[in-house]
């Protein structure tokens, strides 16, 4: 599903966020990927959703590398990625709907499809009753959930999520967390970056790191002796 072959990032100036990076994740697999700050987290989902690309080395997403997908081709295949922000990016003027609504827009659905969509995406992370509201009317943890059913609305089979919990306190966070465990009891490949070791530490998924660019460890040996 995910598979990245001796990946290497060198931004302008010299800079190396990435250094030989190996490591696949099957379809339907959930994972962390972890480290300090300016380990090259962000750097990889970037990869992953092409809003970079590797200086050498190929990413693979289901088996299309994405070295060879021309400019045009990048909206196709982002359909099958649902990406998830720290910050949200909620578009602050708009309503809930119709900030979960814009991936189906963009993909142009019809009205019927998208408020069926929309409204099962609302219900699945707990904020069917706030379809009107615009995201400043809502909490922190609330604003996450509209950024993870934008993600979800059009069933993407890969969910990408940069520090999904770091600004919520820890129940939320374990809120959080179990959405993503009930997608991926449906079949999703769900990748979550963090650096809260806490959270990491009471769950029971294979955990990859990285320092200072490298992958110090893919978390295949803990997977499998669970």
């Amino acid at each position: 599903m995910i598979q990245f072959k001796n990946v290497n990032k060198t931004y302008p100036g010299g800079f190396q966020a990435l250094k030989g990076i190996n490591f696949s994740l099957e379809a339907g697999e959930m994972a962390f990927l972890t480290g300090h700050s300016g380990a090259g987290k962000s750097t990889l989902l970037k990869l992953i959703t092409l809003m970079e690309k590797p200086t050498s080395g190929q990413v693979i997403i289901d088996n299309n590398e994405l070295s060879k997908i021309r400019y045009s081709q990048i909206p196709f295949v982002r359909r099958n990625i649902g990406m998830i922000f720290q910050n949200h990016n909620l578009l602050m003027d708009r309503t809930v709907f119709d900030n979960v609504a814009l991936p189906l827009v963009i993909e142009g659905l019809s009205s019927r499809q998208i408020r069926k969509r929309v409204e099962a995406a609302l219900d699945k992370v707990g904020l069917a009753t706030k379809v009107k509201c615009l995201p400043y009317m809502l909490s922190g943890g609330e604003q996450q959930r509209v950024g993870i059913a934008r993600a979800i609305v059009n069933k993407p089979p890969i969910i990408l999520a940069d520090e999904p919990t770091g600004n919520l306190d820890p129940k939320l966070s374990l809120d959080i967390i179990q959405l993503f465990e009930d997608f991926n009891a449906v079949g999703v490949c769900v990748l979550i970056a963090t650096h809260d070791l806490g959270l990491i530490a009471r769950m029971k998924y294979r955990t990859l790191t990285l320092k200072q660019g490298q992958m110090i460890t893919d978390g295949l040996a803990h997977a499998e002796a669970v």
